[in-house]
């Protein structure tokens, strides 16, 4: 960034700087933060040394504090968030130290770019059978796609896309930031991955006559446009936006799902007070399912992104559709290693609440319970109850509420017995209302609590307990990441919609116009959300209240283990089964905690494979037809089997045993059927010279099992074939 602080930072400035020096700061790995500078106030990408300005989203401990950033010299401007006790703005090196010294700040992190994760899926989940057989469509549900935007008008989401939200104008310049809903008619992707991620959970396939349709059809929803580049304040600012609209009692939108096909991926221990974990755990403390996805940084251990490790979301790996976990998947951590690896949801989401109570209040609810009755007049006897206190508890409060008003009685808490020595008394001086009494007691103890009825009158009382637990450091609360997926859906080569004109649709050469391809644990994420919403759909209309946790809890208590190469570190608890979960929301009947289990750990198989390929020969001319012959002699697994040779020749799919071409780059993938153990196999093809003059490199063959963790495995040996082009 300009070291010139005369004028506003803009977006533009933010993104030259990216293509220099300043790319550094958006790589996912970059930067010297580790296990330990990540879970301090100060992310480890910032520079206190430096006197340019680096843009920030400060996390406070509440919104109140937010107001503190006014007290210092800002030169670039101040964006509070409206409901996230949260702040984005640009600051120096020193008033980064300022700022991270601040009682009341939980995070000062970088404002980085992030990455995106980039018909079959819902056949593949039982999506398909829960919309014509049990009749669920999702549209009882709200969903929220918080991605790149979307390409509208599309005929998919004829009057379902509730809203189209982009923030309009630079949030650190002038004029003052909004988001601002431009239609259902309006284009706000200019790349295309949102409105395909939209069409997963949500798309009805008007314009393929059903076929490509989405996962919840019947679902309503709303996008946020974080840009091209998926920007962080303005993913921060997509979630107080959704919990804006979910805290106002006017609006009739009330977002159920949130689907987020974005992250950054580091080898770190989990950060509850990084900006969007912040945030998504307000969502799910609001009754939202946030839905993140894994990662594309597989196959390689702790490769998860940072917000799926959250306890409180669902993250989501990405399989093909024969349920074989995807090569790019991203994994989590292994139960080898020597540090913190949990894969426990329920014990991280006691230890974060209790981290979250600790950040912003200093103590955490152990105990509820609550009482009414009668007493009165004066002579005629006290009322009695009985509590035991949880062996954690530190504080017990009673809230009192009577009737009629002005009256009075005496509110007494002993220990040990009726008789016992008296704790606290509230009631000498006159109760009217409503009056709290709070006192400390010991954990494990019996306590009585005592209402004695002071007037000649009878009065009617209510009293509410809560007992709590004083805390102090919060960070002595571990582990509170999980890390691990939770389940496996679809992610490679799922059709789905995008835009004309957008530019991830001119990557993929088709004859549909609303319709593309992408792969990617991106993919896999709207495929969770929208099943998600279709187990929401079951459980709203039979009448039955549901909580975030009984969803995520039932959709992973009903997956399957589908592969012996699925391990806990790289699917979870298994590959999604919908019609599963959706009876059960359906009955009422949805899973516990203790009901979830992990997929079997074993040592994932591999696939042993042996084989030669021969061609013609080594030189041709243009336009002759080189035979190729990929011979399988031995394979230990049942296995698809393929070659690979230059974009440039032309593959003769009419002759010969190609089943399928298949183009990635600069070369191609020719399919033939499957090899299985026991017997050889001997699959052929043909293809033609290119014009051109060069040296080009067949082979060498791959196989592949659906059965075993690893992903192509190559056999027979690469050749170089010499071609003399037409102007030889």
């Amino acid at each position: 960034m300009s070291e010139d602080t005369s004028h506003h930072i803009d977006r533009r400035t933010v993104l030259r700087t990216a293509g220099a020096a300043g790319a550094a700061s958006l790589l996912p790995f970059s930067g010297t933060a580790t296990a330990d500078t990540d879970t301090s106030v100060l992310d480890g990408l910032l520079d206190t040394a430096s006197d340019v300005l680096q843009e920030v989203i400060v996390v406070f401990d509440d919104a109140e504090s937010v107001g503190l950033l006014s007290d210092l010299d800002l030169q670039a401007g101040l964006v509070e968030y409206e409901v996230l006790p949260m702040a984005y703005t640009a600051l120096t090196g020193d008033q980064l130290s300022t700022v991270a010294d601040w009682d009341a700040v939980r995070r000062v992190t970088k404002a980085v770019e992030l990455e995106f994760y980039n018909d079959d899926s819902r056949e593949a989940t039982g999506a398909d059978v829960v919309q014509s057989d049990f009749g669920y469509d999702g549209s009882s549900v709200d969903t929220v796609v918080i991605d790149s935007g979307f390409s509208g008008p599309h005929p998919d989401f004829d009057g379902r896309l509730e809203s189209n939200w982009q923030w309009v104008d630079d949030p650190l310049g002038d004029p003052d930031p909004d988001w601002i809903d431009l239609g259902a008619g309006a284009d706000t992707d200019d790349l295309g991955h949102g409105t395909h991620c939209a069409g997963i959970v949500a798309g009805d396939g008007s314009a393929s006559d059903g076929q490509y349709r989405g996962m919840a059809p019947g679902a309503r929803v709303s996008v946020y446009s974080t840009n091209e580049a998926v920007y962080l304040p303005f993913v921060v600012g997509a979630w107080d936006h959704v919990l804006a609209r979910a805290d106002d009692p006017d609006d009739d939108f009330d977002p159920d799902v949130v689907s987020n096909s974005y992250g950054v991926a580091r080898d770190v221990r989990y950060n509850p007070n990084d900006p969007v974990n912040v945030a998504s755990w307000e969502a799910f403390q609001r009754g939202i399912v946030p839905v993140f996805a894994a990662g594309n940084d597989g196959p390689d251990p702790d490769t998860l992104s940072r917000f799926a490790k959250a306890p409180h979301v669902l993250g989501v790996a990405a399989t093909r559709d024969d349920e074989h976990v995807t090569d790019f998947s991203s994994r989590g951590r292994t139960p080898d290693e020597d540090r913190e690896t949990n894969y426990d949801r329920r014990k991280a989401l006691r230890n974060l609440e209790k981290f979250h109570a600790a950040m912003t209040r200093g103590q955490y609810v152990v105990d509820t319970e609550s009482w009414a009755g009668e007493v009165g007049p004066t002579g005629t006897g006290s009322d009695y109850y009985e509590w035991v206190a949880p062996n954690n508890a530190d504080v017990l409060e009673l809230d009192l509420s009577l009737t009629p008003d002005g009256e009075q009685i005496t509110l007494t808490v002993l220990q040990g017995s009726k008789d016992g020595e008296e704790v606290a008394q509230l009631g000498e001086e006159l109760v009217y209302q409503h009056q709290t009494l709070t006192t400390d007691v010991e954990g494990g103890e019996t306590y009585w609590i005592e209402v004695e009825p002071a007037t000649n009158v009878v009065v009617t009382y209510e009293i509410a307990l809560e007992a709590f637990e004083q805390l102090g450091e919060p960070y002595r609360y571990r582990p509170v990441g999980l890390y691990r997926p939770g389940v496996a859906t679809p992610g490679n080569a799922v059709m789905s919609t995008v835009g004309p004109t957008d530019a991830l649709d001119a990557l993929e050469p088709d004859d549909e116009l609303y319709y593309s391809p992408m792969t990617g644990t991106s993919m896999a994420c709207p495929a969770a959300a929208g099943i998600c919403a279709l187990v929401i759909d079951a459980a709203r209309k039979n009448g039955h209240d549901w909580s975030p946790a009984d969803v995520i809890y039932t959709v992973e208590a009903q997956a399957r283990d589908a592969h012996t190469a699925y391990t806990p570190w790289n699917a979870g608890t298994g590959f999604v089964d919908a019609p599963s979960a959706v009876r059960r929301a359906a009955a009422g009947d949805f899973a516990k905690h203790n009901e979830v289990e992990l997929v079997d750990p074993d040592t994932p198989e591999t696939l042993e494979v042996a084989g030669a390929r021969e061609d013609d020969g080594s030189a041709f001319t243009a336009g002759q037809t080189n035979r190729v012959d990929v011979a399988v002699e031995s394979v230990s697994h049942e296995a698809t089997v393929r070659d690979v040779v230059l974009a440039e020749w032309s593959v003769d799919e009419a002759h010969g045993d190609v089943e399928r071409v298949e183009e990635d780059g600069d070369v191609q993938y020719v399919y033939f059927g499957t090899a299985v153990p026991g017997e050889t196999a001997t699959f052929t093809y043909f293809a033609e010279a290119p014009a051109e003059t060069g040296t080009y490199t067949f082979g060498p063959s791959e196989a592949n099992a659906a059965k075993t963790d690893d992903d192509w495995v190559a056999f027979g040996e690469a050749d170089d074939n010499t071609v003399l082009g037409v102007e030889t």
